[in-house]
Formats: structure tokens, sequence, C-alpha cells
């Protein structure tokens, strides 16, 4: 999967209206936790320390600045710290202020196994079986993911974001990531704003052991006999416990990395690694635009798993990446264009927690493969979730950032807006780049084909002549979807849903009578009926998640049945009784006279 490097042109914002429901549920009484880690001698903060809940799966990690925050239950939880070069610490909550700094000590350097061996061939078995251990790894987990990449130019910020998924791994290996909520920080640069694409999922999908055509090759891809023709390997002075092995390629740099592992001396288990290229030669970054060039482009990527009591888990990934990018645009002064040189520098961080206690994935349908902007135009901004989610605690810097951008910038989906079909729209020659194809139901803005699309390309009457009907529209319930955000929140379930008509999956070809902008809306405001009631339904009681998917889907039969009973008598807008029914329904329903508004026809 390739990560795009996206400038691009302004943006505009939009708002719409959602649905807020609470129920309640029981649960542990939870404290919310923030300090410090910091080195005992030289009070140095700890970026990226681990920290676990002894006997569960939860957790959470330091941030760049050694700055943490937890959710516990005092006097219940014993939190565990751990952190490579460090003696891992472990101690009751109940000694923790609200905030609290925790000193870590650093543990005593091993030198005997470097003078030890006359060769390195035993580094080499040592690889080999760590990589075996690897690959033997088939346990299929789950965990919460948080995302977080901020980008820079000669000082100035110019994107940050933050992003929550459920992780999916097989062993080492994530298989994928699904999304659950994002927001961004923007400035403009040379006119233009820069987006990062795919981000997460390029660098998620940097596989192990397994060697991957858009990335450098690395040790552990490599069985013994090929590793010691690729890579020469060197013991480095370590801590109690752990092998610490650094490595280089014997020849052509640009197409491995360099690098260190640590690996555990009793299990052979990966502990770190440390990836780094200058100039890589394979890369999975590309321009958006043909014309534009990436050069000079420098990478380190960083793994590192622990073990919480039960297995060896991914816990982070903390990466950056530094880009020479030449954006080529056209000169109006002159024939030649003008070719703009930037320094872009990326730093990020993937963290995995509360394994096998995932989120609540909201109930939409939309292809996988969108990036990671474009999710976040379907999944509206939830203020609920960000309360009730802050695993790594913004740094100094980048809240300084954020204020830039809310001064000189854009703050997307930091509040309700945002989303649909006017997320990101661009205001320039290429505004239709970034279009959505969801439209949201909104009581005041009534809703209207968009006949640039080719599947609602007007046919003409012979082509109208020789088609069937089903080739001429479909407006089945498929194509309009209810999204149903649940999140947990302390001893509640909130509730969030919101009506959207998909173009993508739908055709209309007939030509615009008078009455048709008056059949859709009617169409899409009985969906929206269906969506309150659903509302109603999940605000009477305590449900479970399966009694929630329960009501969500018989909310959608429900929705199926209605319209294809309004399709049937209605007749695209033509029989003017059922339309006058149909209308006089959703006046009952929403307080909407589409007929008085659209004016079809004289009643």
């Amino acid at each position: 999967m390739k990560h795009t490097l996206y400038p691009q042109k302004n943006m505009k914002r939009i708002a719409a209206s959602f649905l807020l429901l609470i129920c309640t549920f029981s649960s542990f009484s939870q404290t919310i936790i923030q300090g410090k880690v910091r080195d005992s001698k030289t009070n140095e903060e700890l970026p990226w320390c681990s920290i676990s809940v002894k006997g569960t799966k939860k957790g959470a990690i330091t941030n760049s600045e050694g700055t943490y925050v937890i959710s516990v239950s005092i006097p219940k939880d014993t939190l565990l710290l751990s952190y490579v070069g460090y003696r891992s610490i472990e101690f009751p909550s109940s000694g923790l202020s609200r905030k609290s700094t925790v000193f870590m000590e650093r543990m005593d350097i091993q030198l005997e196994e470097v003078t030890v061996h006359a060769d390195n061939d035993y580094l080499y078995d040592i690889l080999e079986k760590c990589r075996k251990k690897l690959l033997k790894d088939k346990r299929y987990h789950e965990a919460k993911v948080y995302y977080g990449i901020e980008t820079q130019t000669n000082e100035q910020p110019i994107e940050l974001l933050e992003c929550y998924y459920n992780g999916y791994m097989k062993g080492s290996s994530i298989e994928n990531l699904t999304f659950r909520n994002g927001r961004i920080g923007l400035a403009e640069l040379d006119q233009r704003y820069f987006l990062t694409l795919n981000s997460s999922k390029a660098i998620s999908q940097m596989n192990l052991v397994r060697q991957d055509p858009d990335y450098p090759s690395i040790p552990l891809h490599f069985a013994k006999k090929d590793l010691k023709k690729m890579f020469q390997l060197a013991m480095k002075p370590g801590e109690n416990g752990l092998y610490h092995i650094g490595f280089q390629p014997w020849k052509e740099a640009g197409n491995h990395f360099s690098g260190d592992l640590w690996i555990d001396r009793k299990t052979l288990a990966l502990v770190k690694i440390d990836l780094a290229i200058d100039a890589a030669a394979r890369h999975p970054f590309v321009p958006i635009f043909k014309v534009d060039r990436l050069s000079n482009v420098d990478i380190k990527i960083s793994h590192t798993f622990k073990n919480d009591g039960f297995s060896e888990n991914l816990d982070h990934i903390n990466f950056s990446y530094h880009v020479t990018y030449k954006s080529v645009r056209e000169n109006l002064a002159d024939m030649d264009p003008l070719v703009v040189t930037r320094e872009i520098t990326t730093h990020g961080i993937l963290c995995f927690y509360d394994y096998d206690d995932p989120f609540i994935i909201p109930w939409f349908d939309y292809d996988a493969n969108y990036d990671d902007y474009r999710k976040m135009s379907i999944i509206p901004f939830n203020k609920i979730f960000w309360d009730n989610n802050n695993t790594l605690i913004l740094t100094a810097k980048q809240k300084e950032s954020l204020g830039f951008f809310a001064d000189s910038g854009l703050l997307v989906n930091f509040g309700d807006g945002n989303f649909g079909k006017d997320f990101l729209t661009l205001t320039h020659y290429d505004s239709t780049l970034y279009e959505n194809c969801y439209t949201f139901w909104d009581p005041v803005k009534r809703f209207s084909l968009n006949r640039s699309l080719p599947q609602n390309k007007i046919y003409s009457q012979r082509q109208i002549n020789s088609s069937i009907m089903t080739d001429q529209y479909n407006l089945d319930i498929l194509k309009v979807q209810l999204l149903l955000d649940v999140t947990r929140a302390g001893d509640a379930f909130s509730f969030r849903s919101f009506t959207v008509f998909d173009e993508k999956k739908t055709h209309f070809h007939l030509p615009d009578e008078p009455e048709t902008k008056a059949f859709l809306n009617i169409f899409f405001d009985l969906c929206e009926i269906e969506r309150r009631k659903m509302g109603k339904t999940l605000n009477t009681g305590d449900y479970a998640i399966s009694q929630i998917d329960s009501v969500y889907r018989t909310t959608f039969k429900g929705m199926n049945q209605t319209t294809a009973k309004y399709l049937e008598e209605a007749k695209l807008g033509k029989n003017k009784k059922a339309l006058l029914k149909w209308n006089a329904f959703v006046l009952e329903n929403l307080d909407i006279d589409n007929l008085k508004l659209l004016q079809p026809f004289s009643r």
C-alpha cells in the first residue's frame, strides 16, 4: 500500500445535525492518572515507555516528552512499567497521585560477550531462531490503536493528524486497521495544503519477517545462509537478559536497512528493532501528482514488543521520514512551469493497547481501502469518544502547533461538521478531486442528484427506450445507509446516528421532471424517519452490543419495507395521489413539506 504525499488546495467546512442518546451499564470506577516517566539519575524524560495494568491486557505509553495518561481502578490496579535498557518496575496505583512522576533505573551494561567470541556466526544463529519464533507465531488478536503524525517544513507545522483504529494482528504482522475516529490540524504552504494519505496503512503493513517491494529489507527477512550474504552483525553492549545486536548491509545500502535488535536471551523473543536508512531506493511514498517528484527519502522505524504476562505483543511503532518534495505547478506568467522544492519531515506513532478489548466500530459499509482523510469524512467527529480516549497526551510543541492551525490554518473534526460531501471540498481548479459521494440527511438542505457523476448521466430518449427499467434507475435500500456510532463512556453508552445517501452505489439516468426532486427527497426522508425510530428504541433500555446490532438490523429491514412500498406506489413521483399521501406522512413525522418547498405541481 503506497502512502501518498498530497499537496492540496484550500478547503471549506459544513455543519450537520446528529442524534445523541444515552443508556447506562455498570463498570468499575476509574481514575485518570497523568504524569511523567524519567531516568532516576539524569532526570531525563523517557519517551515511548510502556505502561501496563498487571493481570490485564490494558495499557498505555508515554509520549515523546515522557508524559503518560492512564485510567486505573484505585486501589485495585497494579501498574507495570517497562523500557528497553531500564529495570522494569511494579507498584500499586494507590501510590500515584493524579499527577505523578515515576523514576526508572538504567540496567547495568553487559560487555563480556563482545570479547568472548572469536567470530559472529553465533549472532546469525540467534537471529535465525528469533525469526523462526516470529514465523511460528500464528496467533490472531486485536487491540485498540492510536495513530498520530505531525509534519513540518523549516520549523513550520503543516499537518497534525490523530486517529483511532481497531488493529487486527496475526503474530507480529498487522493484518488490518479499522477506522474509529480522527481529527486534523492543517496549515497552508505555498498556497496549498500538504496532506499525508495512507501512512497508517503503509507503516502498519511493513512486515518484519517477509520482504516487501515497498520497503528496504531487514535481517529478519532472511534465513541464515542468505542473511550472512546480506548483512554483517555485531554484538553491542547490552542490558541484563537481552541480546543487543547491531546490523548493517554489506552493500547496496539504499535497498537495506541498518539498525539494532534487542532479543530476549531466554525465550529469543524479539523485544525491539530499530531500522534506519538514508536515501532509500525503495520506499512506500508517492506524490499524488505524477509531475511532482520525491527524492532523498530518509526513513527511521522502530517496533517495540512487550510481554504483558500473557504473551509477547506489539506495543508501539514510532517512525519518522524526511523527503525532498518538488512540486510542479503551472506558471501563468510564462510558459515554464514553476517548481517549488520543500524539505518535508514527518514524525509518527502507532500505539497498540487494550488487547482483546477493541473499540466498538461504527455500523457503516464503505471501501476499506479509503485513505485516512476519506474515512474521517465518513465517520463524523464524536466528542464523547475523544473526551474518553486520550491515550497519548499531546506534547507542548504539538499543542502549540494546534494553536497555529487555529489561527493560521484549519482544525478539521475538532467539532461537529466537516463530514459528508463537503469534507475538504476544494475551491480552485481541482475542486472535485476530493469530493465525497456521501450525502448526510439535513432538515434544511434538500437533496439533489449529482448529475456530473457517470451513474447519474441523463439518458437520451433512445437510450431509455432501448434499456430495461433497472438500468435506468436504482434506488433500493442498499444505497441509503444508517450510520450508527456507539461509544462506551464510563457508566454509559452514547449513540449517534446519521442517514446517509451513497451516490456511488445508486444510478438514476432518467431526465429531471417537475416531481423528481420531491420524489427523491421523500425517499430520503422516509429513511430518516426510520433512523429516528431506531434512536428512540435504543434510548429505552440497557442494551448489550448484540442487542444493539439486532435493533440496527431490524431498523434496516423496516426501512427496506417502507421504501419498497413507496417506490411501488409513487411511480417515480408520477402517481400524484400516492406522492401526496407520502408527503403528508413525512410532514407529520419531520415537519417537512417537500411538495411545498420544491413545488412539483399545484395540489
